[in-house]
């Protein structure tokens, strides 16, 4: 049993198809306070089954959606089977290096010495004549 398995089996017993719950409830759920962590990255919430907390959720057929970490609460919403499966399915390709790829044509670059001079004040403070 892992230590998120507790809130798999409750989210499994739920009849509703969206819930929403503060920390404090998950954390009665789960019999033990949440990571630190849980408080302060939004990742730690991720539809992720690399993670195992990710991974409790998502085997149960649900994922989170509307995270408030100010608010400290989340939201469970039911996934299909089709979306269950995607979601269960890992990358065929592997991951890109190049994380700029995915940018490429989005961006318009008008003035290209823009990129590559810096502005007048900049040249006398590089000089010591500032």
């Amino acid at each position: 049993m892992t230590k998120y398995a507790p809130i798999s089996d409750f989210l499994q017993r739920q009849a509703l198809d969206e819930l929403s719950l503060d920390f404090e409830k998950i954390e009665e759920i789960l019999g033990a306070p949440l990571p630190r962590s849980a408080y302060d990255y939004q990742a730690w919430w991720a539809n992720d089954l690399s993670h195992s907390q990710g991974k409790s959720w998502l085997d149960a057929g649900w994922k989170t959606e509307n995270l408030n970490l100010t608010g400290r609460s989340v939201t469970f919403t039911r996934v299909s089977e089709a979306t269950q499966i995607v979601l269960a399915t890992p990358p065929t390709a592997p991951l890109s290096l190049d994380p700029w790829g995915a940018l490429a044509g989005t961006v318009t670059i008008h003035d290209e010495n823009a990129l590559t001079s810096p502005a007048e004040e900049i040249w006398d403070a590089e000089d010591g004549d500032a």
